[in-house]
Parts: C-alpha cells; sequence; structure tokens
C-alpha cells in the first residue's frame, strides 16, 4: 500500500482548484451515497407486491422515490464524473507545461546528453497518469467505493451475518488482488523503460532523417525499431498479459466461490424465514453494487501504483538545477562595446575531461578573431563559456571588463549573436524563423535582414515567400538557404558580439562571396568570434587563435602566423594540397 502514500503528489496539484475540487467531491458523495439505496428501495417493493395487504399509495410511493433519488444520483454522477474529468484535465496541463518550462529551462549540457524523444515522453507519461488518477480515481472509483461503504452499513441493519459474508469475500478478494498486483507493478516498470528507450530511438531516427535517406539507412533503421519494439518492449507487454491473465484467474474463482457462499447462506435464511424474499432482491443487488469497483481493484491499484512511480519519475526533472538567470546581484549587462576577456579559464565536461587549461585572451571592441585547430580542441566549448552554457571551473570572463558570471543570463545573451554550424529551424514559416532574432521586429525589419544575408532572392521564389513553412528542422529547406535564414536572424538580432560557427561552411563559391560581403559590412563595429575548420574563410582575420592540447598554441594574422606559425602552417598546407 506504499504507493497511497505517495497520493499527497496528486492533492498537491489539485490545490491550486480547491474549492472547486471540493465541491465537485461533494456532488460526486451524493451520486454515490443514493445507489446505496436503491436495492434497500426495491427490496422492499417486492415484500409490499407480495402482501395483499399493501396498499397501491404505498408502492407509488416508494416508486416516486425511487424515481427522483434515481434522477438525482444520476444527475450528481455524471456532474462529478463530467467535472472531475475536467478538472483533472487542467491539472494534466499544469504539469505537463510546469516540466516543459523547466525543461527549456535547464543547461545546454542537459540537451546535449539526453535523448529528448525519451524525456518528452516521461513528462507527457507523467501528466496523462496525474489526469487519469485525479478524473478516474479520485472523482471516479473513489466515490464508487463509498456506495459499498453505505450499502454494507444498511445490509448489516438487516442481516449483519449477510453483511459480515459479504465483507469477507470482499477483504480476501482485495488481499488476493493486491497480492498479484505487485508482479505486475514491477512488469509495468520494465515495460515502461523499455518503450521509453523505444520511442526515444525512433524520435532519433526520425530527426535525422536526413542522414538515413542520404546513406539509403532505411532499412538498418526500421530493423533498429522492430528489435526495440517487438523483441525488447513487445516481449515485456507479454510477459505483462500472461501476469494479468494470472490475477484475472485469482480473482474470478475468489469471486466465484465466495458468491455461491454468500448465496447460498441468504437462501437458507429465506428458507428458514429469517429474511424475506425482497431482502434476497436487495442482498443481490448489493453484491451486484460491489462487484463494479472491486472487480476493477487490481486495475486502480496498479495505474495509482505505476501512475504514482511515473508522476515521480517525471518530477524528477524538476530536480535538475536550472540555468541561473538571476545570479545574487546580477546587475544587466547594458549596451557593451563588445570587449571580450579571458582570465585563466579552465574548463573540463563531467567526465573530467579537461577540454581548456589556463586560457587568457583579450579581444577588443569590434576586432574579429578566429578561432581554429583540430576537431574536439574546444573551440566550439570556448565560445559556449562566453554565453555561459557553461560555466568554468577557475577563471573569468569579462564582458567591457563586467564578470559574465555577475550578469543577468538574459541581458547577457541579449548581447550575443550566433549562427551555428548545425542549423536547425522551427516548423514555421520563413517570417517567423527570422523574426526569433527580435521577436518584436516588424516585415520590414525582416526583408531588410534577409536581403543582408543574401536571402531575400530564394525566399522571392517560393509559393508564398516570406509566408513559407520551413518543415520539422527546416527540412524543406537546402543547408545554404538554411545558413542564410539563420545569418539574417543574427542580422536582425544587432546584438553587439557575433558568434559564427562555421557559418560558410556549406555554402557554393557565389553565395559564400555574397555572405562574406554582408557579413563584412554586418561586423563593423561588432567583436566577433569565427570557429572556422576551412582556413580560407578566415585570411582576413585581425587574429587568429590556433587551439592545440587545451591550450592557445599561437596567436597572429594569416600572414604572420604562415611565417612563424608551426601548427597553423601545417594545418593551411593541409587544406592547400
Amino acid at each position: 500500500m506504499e504507493a497511497f502514500k505517495d497520493l499527497e503528489i496528486v492533492f498537491k496539484y489539485l490545490k491550486k482548484y480547491k474549492k472547486k475540487a471540493y465541491f465537485i467531491a461533494l456532488i460526486s458523495l451524493i451520486g454515490s451515497l443514493i445507489p446505496a439505496v436503491i436495492p434497500f428501495i426495491y427490496g422492499r417493493l417486492v415484500d409490499a407486491a407480495i402482501l395483499e395487504t399493501a396498499s397501491l399509495k404505498y408502492i407509488g410511493t416508494f416508486l416516486l422515490i425511487w424515481l427522483i433519488l434515481a434522477l438525482i444520483g444520476n444527475w450528481a454522477g455524471r456532474f462529478g464524473r463530467t467535472k472531475g474529468w475536467k478538472l483533472s484535465a487542467d491539472v494534466g496541463n499544469d504539469f505537463l507545461l510546469q516540466g516543459a518550462g523547466h525543461l527549456l529551462e535547464v543547461p545546454l549540457r542537459f540537451h546535449k546528453r539526453e535523448k529528448m524523444g525519451k524525456i518528452v515522453r516521461r513528462v507527457s507519461r507523467g501528466a496523462s497518469f496525474l489526469e487519469t488518477i485525479i478524473g478516474e480515481i479520485v472523482f471516479g472509483i473513489a466515490p464508487a467505493f463509498l456506495t459499498v461503504f453505505g450499502a454494507l452499513i444498511i445490509l448489516a441493519r438487516i442481516k449483519w451475518q449477510l453483511a459480515l459474508a459479504l465483507l469477507t469475500v470482499l477483504i480476501l478478494y482485495s488481499l488476493a488482488s493486491f497480492w498479484k498486483t505487485k508482479p505486475i507493478i514491477k512488469a509495468q516498470e520494465g515495460l515502461n523503460k523499455a518503450y521509453e528507450e523505444a520511442y526515444g530511438n525512433l524520435h532519433d531516427s526520425i530527426s535525422n532523417i536526413e542522414t538515413v535517406k542520404a546513406f539509403t539507412g532505411e532499412e538498418f533503421e526500421k530493423q533498429k525499431v522492430e528489435r526495440n519494439f517487438r523483441e525488447r518492449a513487445g516481449k515485456k507487454f507479454k510477459d505483462f498479459m500472461e501476469l494479468w491473465d494470472d490475477l484475472s484467474l485469482w480473482q474470478q474463482t475468489i469471486f466465484s466461490l465466495g458468491f455461491i457462499f454468500v448465496f447460498g447462506q441468504a437462501l437458507f435464511f429465506l428458507r428458514k424465514n429469517l429474511i424475506s424474499a425482497g431482502q434476497l432482491i436487495m442482498f443481490l443487488g448489493y453484491v451486484q453494487l460491489a462487484y463494479h469497483p472491486f472487480g476493477r481493484l487490481a486495475q486502480y491499484y496498479r495505474l495509482t501504483s505505476i501512475g504514482l512511480v511515473t508522476i515521480h519519475r517525471a518530477l524528477n526533472l524538476l530536480k535538475i538545477e536550472p540555468e541561473l538567470y538571476e545570479p545574487k546581484g546580477a546587475k544587466e549587462l547594458k549596451a557593451p562595446k563588445g570587449e571580450v576577456e579571458f582570465l585563466n579559464v579552465t574548463f573540463s565536461y563531467q567526465n573530467h575531461q579537461r577540454i581548456l587549461d589556463d586560457i587568457s585572451f583579450k579581444v577588443r571592441s569590434g576586432e574579429v578573431i578566429a578561432l581554429v585547430g583540430k576537431s574536439g580542441v574546444g573551440k566550439t566549448t570556448l565560445v559556449d563559456l562566453i554565453s555561459r552554457y557553461y560555466t568554468s571551473e577557475k577563471g573569468k570572463i569579462l564582458i567591457d571588463g563586467q564578470d559574465i558570471s555577475k550578469v543577468t543570463l538574459k541581458s547577457l545573451r541579449k548581447n550575443i549573436a550566433r549562427v551555428p554550424q548545425e542549423i536547425i529551424l522551427f516548423n514555421d514559416t520563413i517570417k517567423n524563423n527570422i523574426r526569433y532574432g527580435k521577436l518584436a521586429a516588424s516585415d520590414k525589419e525582416i526583408i531588410r535582414a534577409a536581403k543582408k544575408a543574401q536571402a531575400h532572392e530564394f525566399i522571392k521564389k517560393f509559393p508564398r515567400k516570406y509566408d513559407q513553412l520551413v518543415g520539422e528542422r527546416g527540412i524543406k529547406l537546402s543547408t545554404g538557404e538554411k545558413q542564410r535564414i539563420a545569418i539574417a536572424r543574427a542580422i536582425l538580432k544587432g546584438a553587439k558580439i557575433l558568434i559564427l560557427d562555421e557559418a560558410m561552411a556549406s555554402l557554393d563559391m557565389e553565395t559564400e562571396r555574397k555572405i562574406r560581403k554582408a557579413l563584412k559590412q554586418l561586423m563593423k563595429g561588432k567583436t566577433t568570434l569565427i570557429i572556422a575548420h576551412r582556413l580560407s574563410t578566415v585570411i582576413g582575420a585581425d587574429r587568429i587563435f590556433v587551439l592545440e592540447k587545451e591550450k592557445i598554441v599561437e596567436k597572429g594574422t594569416h600572414k604572420e602566423l604562415l611565417e612563424k606559425g608551426k601548427v597553423y602552417k601545417e594545418l593551411y598546407k593541409s587544406q592547400i594540397f
């Protein structure tokens, strides 16, 4: 019964709707107690009908009472169920929005580490179970058990032996249900994890559909999906259903034997004239009344137990520390000049893999800096530290002399525009994807930014122009088109610090020439950090930093590095020859 101790989490989410919940509970209580009276009424009617001395007025009065109570009970029951489910939907949405909102606030490293299909499914399942527990258990089945409790009290006043016999059967039935449900709950937990993994992998396959198509990996992915769903999750599901069949057999056996026993006892009392025919019919009515909620007791117990575990698993995501948007005593980073300085910065990932070691340099306002080096040397990590996607373990990063760990995160990122290496667009219009750089931007500003990014010409060719939908992750656009949309977004933002992460890696020569010209105008007066593998794109940088083995090993202009640098010269030669 440990699961029911955790029901407080359900009532915690109901607290917001306390008055409404109390009102629905009251109506549901009325709707549940009335059915407990109905078998008593039709039992009395049978006895009255058998007696020749009973008047039609007496019978008619009981029929009228039955009709009124039935109407009130039906209305109250329907009201309680309908309003209960509507309230449960509101609570489920609250949970979902809380979880989704938190996922948007957790650090970027969490998103890079976890499969989002798996995580989103965990949150949605938690919300779904919370909604079901409130709608079906709190406002649905709980009142039905109150009906049984009321029925046993009425039956005990008529013939306590019959009430005790029925109660004994219900207790045995309940104990067997709880006993046989425990392995089902354990199996359900494994089943949930298997399906989470399966859906996470499926989401991964679909989200990388371009790669799948490019390498004709459709059959491989289908086989992987089949293994996940059929062999792993599917096998667990079959084992799960076998346990359910075993439980069902136990329940049916206990209830059948129990019913025959108590019915035989009732017949014995009838034969000895200890109860009337009407009271026998009344007793049968109460047995039927009890069968409805108790017949699904194991299902409700399993649902509640698994639901609470699932809700807690989803709530564990809320324990992940969100990004610190407002450090204690944080100030706004207002209108910076764009000067960036690293002072003895060291950074390692959680697995203690050292990426940057004692990095120090200063980028003057308006200067263009290029970061080059082999893959994995820490170029992207270095610029990620400027945006505070990660926090350095040692040292400081300053913007215009202000320690970025002591400024508000929103004001920091407001002054940084970025064009990432992998462009992922929203499944929205081109216009709205560009507008994300400045949400209050007018259509004229958007078009102006698109023209500077050399995107206006290809946008005009679409049937709906700027209102053209780009598809999930921008799949309807070419890689070059996506990059130009991202560049237009960065242009629109107008931030003082600009980060270009392979921004021109996938453009044809003619488009690259146009973009380079646009970027040259854009970078005027802005501090720009360019990450590049193609060294031909950084020849014009004011300074080039060469990273190797956790350090900046060389600095200088392209010409200076070719004359004096060793690492840079080797990199350059490897790309030229």
